[in-house]
């Protein structure tokens, strides 16, 4: 119950609408490069991300798309889960993983007896859609220091002062090369914008930021 006040669908529910939920959902662990649902998968649970990481991704003639990395703790495949329909992509642990899944049947029964859970799961649903367009808008307008400028952004609206970043992480997620995003990352600890140290990147200057994303 307390991890699951810790997910922003969650986080303002009162002590009985928390344990309704604690007690219909389970953990699953995942190995590294175990899948979690595929595009051939009617969406029969929601998918919380308790420890490690998912990427979810689609392919096309032989090739991977990552749309996007998921850290702990997060909600993630809600829309083909609230709807009852096939998964969109696919999900992948890409490393050890603790998920902990929610019956839909069970959870839509909550939703029905409590608006309040609702509310909160649409609320969570606008945000995905706009964090989404702005990866397509991302994705398919802007230079390579732009993308970057853009994620380290995102993460930083977050509310987080130091982003956690890694290299490999982002160059799949934004369809750059490892090379090229560490270039971009220099160019913005030159420019004074950021400072870098291991997995972490400090915005220094987030309106210059602003002005380079857009």
């Amino acid at each position: 119950m307390e991890f699951l006040r810790e997910i922003p669908l969650f986080s303002e529910l009162n002590q009985k609408q928390l344990e309704e939920i604690a007690l219909i959902s389970v953990v699953k662990r995942y190995s590294k490069n175990n899948i979690i649902f595929t595009p051939s998968q009617k969406g029969e649970y929601f998918f919380i991300l308790k420890r490690g990481k998912v990427k979810v991704y689609k392919t096309s003639k032989g090739k991977e798309q990552i749309i996007r990395i998921f850290d702990k703790p997060t909600l993630f495949g809600e829309a083909a889960s609230f709807t009852g329909k096939n998964f969109p992509a696919w999900a992948e642990a890409i490393e050890e993983s603790e998920i902990v899944l929610i019956p839909r049947k069970g959870f839509i029964e909550l939703m029905k007896r409590d608006p309040e859970i609702g509310m909160k799961f649409m609320s969570v649903m606008a945000q995905r859609l706009m964090y989404l367009t702005s990866v397509i808008e991302s994705l398919s307008l802007k230079s390579a220091l732009s993308k970057i400028a853009s994620y380290i952004l995102r993460k930083f609206e977050e509310g987080r002062d130091e982003v956690e970043f890694s290299t490999n992480i982002a160059a799949m997620e934004l369809g750059l090369t490892k090379e090229t995003v560490s270039r971009m990352l220099g160019k913005l600890k030159e420019l004074g914008i950021i400072e870098k140290s291991r997995n972490k990147v400090k915005v220094k200057n987030p309106q210059a930021l602003r002005e380079l994303s857009s």
